[in-house]
């Protein structure tokens, strides 16, 4: 079967973009900023959504507008990761990843590793905190689809500590890390989207090409694993046989995102 075109399925949507896969709130809150977080590496669709948006959220994960002030978590936490991406000062970051921390205790598992990214990104001393965690070789046991701190810490600070860390060790937390990936997919969240390139990636492959059997994935689900499956250069399109236009659209904002300007 030949490979979807991606190109075409992005032409398709910037010329009749879908309400519903713009806005943070209503049926697909989820897929909405996972579709805007990718969008804004694209001039084109940043040129052809951000006349489209009304929500001052959703035009801040689309890089058009600043970072609102949000007080419900998903919403407050999505608001931090466009304002880390524009280069905007969060203001209480240790707080936030608090609030997420505390969520996913009671099982809404989607903010924290997003929350930690933000705080990691925006406060040294959390950084140091993760970077120091996941040199202390002790591998927690995780069950999976269950998020534990190292794992978390790996997805906050990975991206600038994993490559100075022993080979083997960093090994062992990929394969530690590749547990949570089915759960980065139910949520939508792009967790590994920032540290990928730094993990060992030949350890993530099979993982990754798994997700294809993965049970209660939402619309998008698929094609955040097929762009997944492209960053660490394994076949992407066997992941999108059968998925829907969602899946399709995550893909192709992914990975044409990707290619060389």
């Amino acid at each position: 079967m030949p490979a979807p075109d991606l190109d075409a399925t992005l032409a398709a949507f910037l010329a009749d973009p879908d309400p519903a896969l713009l806005s943070p709130v209503g049926p697909t809150p989820l897929l909405a900023p996972a579709v805007l977080r990718l969008a804004r590496r694209l001039p084109q669709a940043r040129r052809a959504l951000g006349p489209r948006l009304a929500d001052p959220l959703a035009l801040a994960l689309l890089g058009e507008g600043p970072a609102p002030a949000e007080e419900e978590l998903g919403r407050a936490v999505l608001s931090a990761v466009a304002a880390v991406e524009g280069g905007q000062a969060v203001p209480d970051p240790a707080g936030l990843e608090a609030r997420a921390r505390e969520a996913a205790g009671r099982g809404e598992a989607c903010w924290w590793p997003l929350a930690a990214q933000v705080h990691a990104s925006s406060v040294v001393a959390r950084e140091h905190q993760g970077r120091r965690a996941i040199s202390e070789q002790e591998l927690p046991f995780v069950f999976p689809g269950e998020l534990d701190p190292v794992v978390v810490d790996v997805l906050a600070v990975g991206a600038r500590a994993l490559p100075a860390l022993h080979v083997d060790w960093a090994r062992k937390l990929a394969d530690v890390a590749a547990e949570v990936l089915v759960l980065d997919c139910r949520c939508l969240g792009l967790w590994f989207w920032p540290v990928l390139r730094s993990m060992a990636t030949e350890r993530l492959g099979k993982p990754v090409t798994a997700l294809r059997k993965a049970r209660r994935l939402p619309p998008g689900g698929l094609g955040l694993a097929a762009a997944y499956a492209a960053r660490v250069g394994v076949p992407w399109a066997p992941l999108l046989e059968g998925a829907g236009p969602a899946d399709h659209l995550l893909a192709a904002l992914a990975i044409v995102g990707d290619r060389p300007a």
